[in-house]
């Protein structure tokens, strides 16, 4: 049975929560009706949130008669996490505060090997102060039990992460197509959507599945390697171990292939852009591989879509330019993939609202999951001396 302290913590952490989601400020009045509580309660427990260094109260901008009244927004001195994205031949690492600016702090390329963890190890060294809390990494990999990575194309087999991360803050990884997903639903082009799928496409193509805002882990954490099932008939050899896998189709390697050039998995994202921007400018051939990747793409869509039943699929990476330059035919052949029924009211597909971010973003989100709950909570106000 819960105490009314118990209580107090769990109200303090649902409104500080509340202002980290929020996509604009928010009133006293306003996160009550949110989180469902009375406006004096939401005053104390603003005001608890001030002493402690982790809100603020200024005055809002007035509108309209009425009383003035205040927004709550993050404390100068409150919490951080940083957010690292590792790509098959690069990294970045960016700062993020309570509410969700997101500012990159360095960048770098490395041997394709996990010493890139030390390398990101090394730079949160370098610009981290006593506000960081939590550190959050996206890869593009699976993640077998949230320490375990697994990347074929990279050669990386059962890598134990905290081999390589160490404990100098509390650290989470996870699959950079399933963190897309996740800020896309938090911050994006899915929030408020109850059953979604997201896909982010670099070299392949990964995605997730979620449902009310929560990305699906599976038993191992390892749900959502879409791109590792046989959707679209291909008959290579996938570097997984399956033959046809559907990311064999789908992204800069397939438009690689097209040109007869080596997949890169780290190498030729360069080329990929050039083809791209060859199709643009109406080169034949290169329209001939934007119009294989795109159509490869909608029959994955139109598979999956009769599998999971999705109200919007969203796109992100290279998943944006296609939509942008296709978007007729992904539509047109994932319709041709649904079952008759369903044609009549086919998934929207979208372009992601949150960019070529949406690894950092969920990475960074995973790290607050972290620090804005009832525990870690109450362990910051007690060692401030806060009862």
């Amino acid at each position: 049975m819960k105490t009314s302290a118990d209580l107090r913590i769990h109200n303090l952490a649902r409104l500080l929560r509340a202002v980290h989601d929020a996509d604009e400020p928010l009133t006293r009045a306003g996160v009550a009706r949110l989180i469902g509580i009375g406006r004096n309660t939401a005053a104390a427990l603003a005001g608890e949130l001030e002493a402690a260094g982790l809100l603020r109260e200024v005055p809002a901008t007035p509108f309209g008669r009425g009383r003035p009244t205040t927004s709550l927004l993050p404390h100068p001195d409150s919490p951080v996490v940083f957010a690292a994205d590792i790509r098959e031949d690069t990294w970045t690492l960016a700062r993020i505060e309570v509410g969700g600016r997101l500012t990159v702090l360095e960048a770098g390329e490395h041997d394709r090997t996990p010493t890139v963890f030390t390398e990101v190890r090394t730079a949160t060294r370098r610009h981290a102060d006593d506000r960081l809390a939590a550190l959050g990494i996206a890869i593009a990999g699976p993640v077998r039990d949230g320490r375990r990575s697994h990347i074929s194309h990279l050669g990386w087999d059962d890598v134990d992460l905290d081999e390589h991360l160490g404990d100098e803050w509390p650290t989470v990884v996870d699959n950079d197509a399933r963190l897309a997903g996740l800020a896309e639903a938090r911050r994006g082009a899915l929030r408020g959507i109850g059953t979604a799928l997201h896909f982010h496409i670099d070299f392949d193509i990964g995605g997730t599945l979620l449902l009310s805002g929560d990305a699906q882990r599976g038993a191992g954490n390892i749900a959502g390697e879409f791109g590792h099932m046989p959707l679209t008939g291909s008959d290579i050899q996938c570097m997984c171990g399956v033959r046809g896998c559907w990311s064999l189709d789908v992204g800069t390697n397939a438009l690689l292939r097209h040109f007869a050039q080596e997949p890169g998995y780290g190498h030729g994202r360069e080329s990929g852009r050039e083809i791209l921007a060859r199709a643009e400018a109406g080169d034949g051939l290169a329209n001939q591989a934007v119009d294989d990747n795109a159509a490869a793409l909608g029959r994955g869509l139109g598979a999956l879509a009769n599998a999971l039943d999705p109200e919007v699929i969203t796109l992100s990476g290279l998943g944006a330019d296609l939509i942008r330059l296709r978007r007729g035919l992904i539509e047109r052949t994932c319709a041709e993939g649904l079952m008759a029924f369903r044609r009549a009211a086919p998934p929207r597909i979208l372009a992601g609202a949150v960019g070529e971010t949406g690894p950092l973003r969920g990475a960074a989100e995973i790290a607050f999951d972290t620090i804005l709950n009832p525990d870690w909570l109450r362990t910051r106000l007690a060692a401030q001396g806060h009862p």
